[in-house]
């Protein structure tokens, strides 16, 4: 298989194992109920003191107050802030890694970016039988345009990716992290599950949704 044929199917793959989780919050945090003690969740917030430094051809967005703060030069940084910004970051940093990371590295990511089950199993199954070795050109790469946080809960963020494609149309696709082991992870759902309405997740629509314009998302990029 060719290298370029290769990157496209394991974005497609990564964008086609991002998840939906139903009812698992609201796109803010709950009212205050007037005893003060309801913490106000700005979802809509962009993160913090953000760099932006490419990888593998795509520009990653790296914040020194929400993520990732820990291994930020190696193949898998980790360390996000308990916030959607966060998840968000985190959400970014794990879908780009997955798609692009080269042969030498993709275990180390796929271990420590994303929760165990059998979704991460089916991604390393798929990923095993490819191969990449260079980097992308990044005139043939979308770019990340904004971001909006659809569910947000203690344990559990979904965020919708905006990005611009190379002839400029701009899409969408879900992503799921999981509050774990004190950090965000991407959850990765079982492809056989969710199809019967008795799991707690369904697999997300497996191509990116075209978007008429950045209304409704947070903008976010490195431009």
């Amino acid at each position: 298989m060719q290298h370029n044929t290769v990157r496209r199917a394991l974005i497609g793959l990564t964008a086609a194992l991002a998840l939906t989780i139903a009812g698992c919050g609201s796109d803010s945090a709950d009212p205050d109920d007037g005893s003060g003690d309801t913490p106000v969740v700005d979802v809509a917030a962009v993160p913090e003191s953000v760099t932006w430094t490419p990888y593998q051809g795509v520009s990653v967005p790296y914040s020194s107050v929400d993520g990732p703060t820990s291994n930020t030069g190696s193949a898998a940084p980790t360390g996000y802030s308990h916030t959607p910004q966060g998840a968000v970051l985190a959400a970014i940093q794990a879908q780009t890694r997955l798609a692009l990371a080269p042969d030498s590295s993709w275990p180390r990511v796929t271990s420590t970016l994303v929760a165990p089950g059998e979704g991460r199993d089916a991604y390393a199954t798929a990923r095993a039988g490819a191969s990449i070795t260079t980097a992308a050109d990044p005139a043939t790469t979308a770019e990340f345009a904004g971001f909006r946080v659809r569910d947000y809960t203690d344990d559990t963020a979904v965020v919708d990716l905006a990005t611009t494609m190379p002839g400029g149309q701009l899409t969408s696709v879900p992503a799921t992290v999981l509050w774990r082991s004190d950090d965000w992870k991407l959850l990765l759902p079982d492809p056989e599950a969710g199809t019967d309405g008795s799991d707690i997740a369904a697999p997300a629509a497996t191509d990116p949704a075209e978007l008429p314009s950045l209304d409704g998302f947070t903008a976010f990029s490195a431009s």
